[in-house]
């Protein structure tokens, strides 16, 4: 059983699978497009047997940020296998083989979305995101006061760069954000039938913009809130009010950490909210290296476990902000899981400790407490 890299003769193959597995069907005049896209822009791994395909996935090479930091990551997508084939341990031995190939690459993370999560909990993949959807109805869209800056109002292929300096900004305030490039946004952002509103101040610098679809001749779906400044938040939600003699019903995903629906004079609005996505450190040190700390780390010692990549079952002290390798005995233990949703901001060290997940002394929990940032995790896209 081995894990190989997939070529371009694969891709039919690897595309007809994921097919079975998901139950879609990419129509034909789409193919080759997507084919493509697996070319240029993934690395696919396989297991054979019999010279047939057995199982795959697909490893994307992108990039996220960690603040103002830019981290590069590996995005696990497209994990499946034929009926016939499951059970046989194929999934592990892809899954593993491939950290390793994201580690060997220099992307200390990678991120996934489950469609299990204590699954890939196995493999130290731990949630760090929630995703929550709105879905407003007529009455809820009152509009709040008016600000003096003015909504351009676009199709998917007015997008340009102001949009990407509006997202870029507003993605350095989280974590997990993907850095977008040009393909990205134009084949993964964008629905086919998406409209943008561009909000601009009143010296015409673009501050916000949402992306949405008139989904239904009753329905508004908005894929995007993104909102630099009060007044982007006010404009745009304001220019989702007007909409209110067209529509029964607007669906809104936004960062549930956007206050947003608090400013509304009813935020009682129904509201479905869940665990999103998933992530692990694959190289404990290289990742440290991107650390924005809110202040020295020192005097902390973690024992970390991994259950797939032995390289990081390590005892780690930090000196100037860095994790090297040390022999201390007193200090924090933990698994890759939790070192993962800690430094993403999904849960605090502290919260974890009282809870018995974490172990260790509480004035070390304390100090690694004060020493992460605030800064809290977020992501748009999905893979």
């Amino acid at each position: 059983m081995q894990t190989e890299r997939l070529g371009k003769q694969d891709l039919e193959e690897a595309v007809q699978m994921s097919e079975y597995a998901f139950r879609y069907r990419i129509p034909e005049e789409k193919r080759d497009a997507r084919l493509e896209q697996l070319e240029q822009h993934q690395q696919l791994y396989g297991i054979k047997e019999n010279g047939k395909l057995a199982a795959k996935l697909q490893l994307l090479p992108l990039a996220i940020r960690l603040g103002k930091q830019t981290v590069p990551m590996g995005g696990i997508a497209g994990v499946t296998t034929y009926p016939e084939y499951r059970r046989n341990g194929y999934i592990k031995q892809i899954l593993t083989d491939t950290l390793y190939h994201i580690r060997e690459q220099g992307m200390p993370v990678s991120m996934l979305h489950p469609f299990y999560v204590d699954f890939y909990r196995r493999f130290g993949y731990e949630i760090f995101t929630d995703r929550t959807i709105y879905t407003l109805k007529k009455k809820d869209l009152v509009r709040l006061a008016p600000v003096d800056g003015t909504i351009e109002r676009v199709k998917k292929d007015g997008h340009g760069q102001e949009m990407e300096e509006v997202y870029a900004a507003y993605a350095s305030l989280y974590s997990g954000m993907l850095e977008r490039q040009d393909y990205w946004w134009a084949q993964r952002v964008y629905r086919e039938h998406d409209f943008i509103a561009l909000y601009r101040d009143t010296k015409g610098k673009a501050q916000g913009y949402i992306i949405y679809e008139i989904s239904t001749p009753d329905k508004l779906d908005i894929s995007e809130f993104v909102a630099l400044t009060a007044d982007a938040r006010a404009g745009l939600w304001n220019f989702i009010a007007q909409h209110d003699s067209m529509f029964e019903e607007v669906k809104l995903d936004l960062s549930p950490h956007d206050p947003l629906i608090f400013m509304l004079p009813d935020p009682q609005i129904e509201v479905k909210h869940y665990p999103y996505f998933m992530a692990r450190i694959v190289d404990i040190p290289a990742f440290f290296e991107k650390m924005e700390w809110l202040k020295d780390p020192q005097n902390i010692t973690l024992h970390v476990k991994d259950p797939v990549i032995r390289e990081n079952n390590e005892t780690y002290t930090f000196q100037d902000g860095k994790a090297t390798v040390s022999a201390a005995d007193n200090g924090i233990e933990l698994s890759i899981n939790l070192l993962s949703t800690i430094m993403f901001g999904y849960k605090r060290p502290l919260v974890l400790w009282q809870a018995g997940l974490l172990k260790g002394p509480e004035e070390m929990v304390q100090n690694l407490e004060d020493s992460i940032p605030k800064r809290v995790p977020y992501i748009y896209d999905f893979f």
